[in-house]
C-alpha cells in the first residue's frame, strides 16, 4: 500500500473553515434569499488564509462551467496582489475542472475590463477604483460576471474608496468573502471595529481550537506556528510628537520624526546586528525611508549582510533582494523596509523580528511579528524571537493570542 498525497492539500482545521465558508457562500448549498452573502475568514498570519480561500475560489468557481463568471480577488498592495496570483494558479491548476483566464490588474498591468471572460481577476484596489471612476459601466458589467469577490486584508474593507468598488461588486448579489488575521480596526473597539462587523453580517468563520484554550495555541502546540518569544526593547527617546488621535496612528512626519531620532535608529541597529548572531534570516520593520537607508548603511559597516527594501525600490532590485533573503544558503541576512512587508510576502525561514516602527495600531503590530510566525508544520520554526523597540510598552502588544481574541465580543453581537 502507499499514502497519496494532495498535491494542494488543506490541513484539517483549514478544512474545517473552508466548509464553514462554502456553507455560507456556495451557490451549491441552499437557494438563497436573505440578506447578501459574505463572511469574514478569521486566522492568524502564518496560518494559511490565502491558501484556503484559494480552495473556495476553485470549487465556487468550478459550479459555475459555461456561465461565464468571474472570482474578484481585490488587494490593497502589489505584494497581496502577486501572491494571490501566484497561489490562485497553482490551486486551479490542480482544482480547476477546465481552462479558464488569468487576469492581473495591478501596478503597470493594465486591462479593459468590458472584454474580460470568464476566469480569475487579481487586481489592486487602487487601480480597479481608479478604472471605476473613469467608467462607471465599466464595475457594473464586472459586478454581474462575479461569482465570488475575495478581500485580502479585510480590515481595510471599510475605507470609503474601498467599501465603494466593493459594494459596487457585490451589487448584483456576488458573494464576499473577507480575509484576515485581525478583524477590527482598532484594538479598543470602535465604529470602525462595528462597521467591519455590519459588512460582513457579524459573520466569522474562524479555527475551532480543538480543547486548546484557543486558536492560536491549538495552532502553536500542533506545530503550525512558531512559539513567539517577545523582548521588549526600552528607550528613552525624548523625541516630540504628538499622540495619534483615538483610532489613528502616527502620522508620516511624526514617524519621520521617529525614524530620525538617533536614539531609536541606535535601537533597532544594535538590536539588528544581536538578532544577526542568533538568526539566520531578521525582518526589520522602520518608521521611515530615511531610517531604512541609515540602518542598512551601519548594520554594513559592521560586517555583516542587510538590504533595504522601500515602496519606491524599483522591481527588478526588490525581486533580487528577496530572492537572497528567501535563499537557504548564504550568511545571516537583515532585510529592512519601510511600509512594504507587514503583508503579503512569504519568508518562512524568518526566525526573528525586529519591530522598529512606531505604532498605535494593534494590527499594524500584529502583521509585523506575523512575518516570523511560521510553524515547523508550513515550513517555518518551532520557536520565534520579537524585539519591540518602544520609549513604553503598548497595551496588548505581547501575546498573539491576545491580539487574535480582540475583538471577539464584537462579531458575538449581531
Amino acid at each position: 500500500m502507499i499514502q497519496i498525497s494532495p498535491a494542494y492539500g488543506l490541513y484539517e482545521y483549514q478544512q474545517q473553515v473552508l466548509s464553514e465558508i462554502l456553507a455560507e457562500l456556495s451557490p451549491a448549498t441552499r437557494q438563497f434569499t436573505g440578506p447578501r452573502r459574505c463572511i469574514i475568514a478569521h486566522l492568524p498570519t502564518g496560518a494559511g488564509k490565502t491558501r484556503t480561500a484559494c480552495h473556495a475560489a476553485c470549487q465556487i468557481l468550478n459550479q459555475y462551467q459555461s456561465v461565464g463568471k468571474l472570482v474578484v480577488w481585490l488587494a490593497s498592495t502589489e505584494e497581496l496582489c502577486q501572491q494571490a496570483s501566484d497561489d490562485l494558479t497553482e490551486a486551479w491548476n490542480h482544482l480547476g475542472n477546465r481552462p479558464v483566464n488569468h487576469y492581473e490588474l495591478w501596478g503597470n498591468r493594465d486591462l479593459d475590463l468590458n472584454q474580460l471572460k470568464e476566469g480569475i481577476l487579481i487586481t489592486g484596489l487602487a487601480k480597479l477604483a481608479s478604472k471605476a471612476k473613469k467608467d462607471y459601466s465599466a464595475i457594473r458589467q464586472l459586478a454581474e460576471r462575479a461569482a465570488l469577490v475575495i478581500f485580502d486584508e479585510a480590515h481595510q474593507a471599510i475605507a470609503q474608496t474601498y467599501r465603494f468598488v466593493t459594494e459596487q461588486l457585490i451589487s448584483y448579489r456576488a458573494p464576499l468573502l473577507g480575509l484576515t488575521a485581525t478583524p477590527g480596526r482598532t484594538a479598543d473597539v470602535g465604529d470602525d471595529d462595528q462597521g467591519l462587523a455590519e459588512m460582513f453580517n457579524f459573520k466569522k468563520a474562524t479555527i475551532d481550537p480543538r480543547g486548546y484554550p484557543n486558536a492560536v495555541v491549538y495552532l502553536t502546540k500542533e506545530g503550525f506556528l512558531a512559539d513567539p518569544q517577545f523582548t521588549p526593547i526600552h528607550i528613552e527617546s525624548n523625541v516630540e510628537v504628538k499622540q495619534p488621535q483615538a483610532h489613528r496612528d502616527y502620522s508620516r512626519a511624526d514617524l519621520r520624526t521617529i525614524g530620525d531620532n538617533p536614539t531609536w535608529r541606535k535601537a533597532i541597529v544594535e538590536t539588528t546586528i544581536k538578532a544577526l548572531n542568533d538568526h539566520h534570516r531578521v525582518m526589520v520593520f522602520c518608521s521611515s525611508a530615511g531610517t531604512v537607508k541609515d540602518c542598512v548603511a551601519e548594520i554594513r559597516a559592521a560586517g555583516l549582510e542587510a538590504d533595504g527594501v522601500l515602496g519606491t525600490t524599483p522591481h527588478d532590485q526588490r525581486a533580487k533582494i528577496i530572492s537572497c533573503y528567501q535563499a537557504s544558503e548564504g550568511p545571516p541576512r537583515a532585510l529592512l523596509n519601510y511600509g512594504v512587508y507587514t503583508a503579503g510576502f512569504n519568508a518562512p525561514r524568518t526566525r526573528c523580528v525586529v519591530a522598529g516602527r512606531a505604532t498605535t495600531s494593534l494590527v499594524l503590530y500584529s502583521q509585523m511579528i506575523g512575518r516570523a510566525m511560521r510553524g515547523p508544520r508550513s515550513r517555518g520554526n518551532r520557536t520565534c524571537q520579537i524585539y519591540t523597540v518602544a520609549d513604553s510598552s503598548l497595551p496588548g502588544f505581547r501575546s498573539v493570542a491576545a491580539a487574535f481574541q480582540n475583538w471577539e465580543d464584537l462579531w458575538k453581537t449581531e
